[in-house]
């Protein structure tokens, strides 16, 4: 496991010097029914700037992810690229040059929680459950179910009519 903290610096003032980084961290994300349990990769340049340290990078990890229509798990790779700014006082984010060395593992930890979907589909056209018997609509679909007067639930239709 490599880290990703980059020695820096050297590139602070120092406009088109640059320094290749990559690595991974494990990590822990639960974003609504999308997990991210294991290591990220991470690879970038970082850019001397006049004034900052500019990280360019990209991050991915292999997410497991639950259809909030029909229940179905599969695991996915996340991938997304993204920069960051790193100054001698720390930004709104905390991020800053410590000690001459940058650290890109909270940016690259942030952009991947950002990449992952808040309402995962299995696929665009999916038909979810039947709210009647429970069966996937994708692969079993349902002829109809009778009168609703059946359902135990029959009772509550009216409770919020006006």
């Amino acid at each position: 496991m490599t880290m990703l903290t980059v020695p820096a610096g050297d590139l602070l003032g120092s406009p088109g010097k640059e320094r290749p980084f990559s690595g991974t961290k494990p990590v822990n994300l639960r974003f609504g029914d999308a997990t991210v349990d294991g290591p990220m990769s991470v690879t970038g340049v970082a850019h001397g700037q006049l004034d900052s340290v500019r990280a360019d990078f990209e991050v991915s990890a292999s997410a497991h992810f639950i259809c909030t229509r029909c229940l179905e798990e599969w695991d996915e790779t996340v991938s997304t690229s993204a920069e960051q700014y790193f100054r001698k006082a720390p930004d709104e984010d905390g991020y800053a040059i410590v000690d001459g060395v940058i650290d890109v593992a909270g940016p690259a930890q942030d952009e991947l929680a950002l990449a992952l979907p808040t309402a995962p589909l299995c696929r665009a056209d999916c038909k979810g459950l039947c709210p009647t018997c429970g069966s996937d609509l994708n692969n079993d679909p349902c002829d109809g179910h009778g009168e609703d007067s059946e359902s135990p639930f029959a009772a509550l239709k009216d409770l919020f009519d006006s």
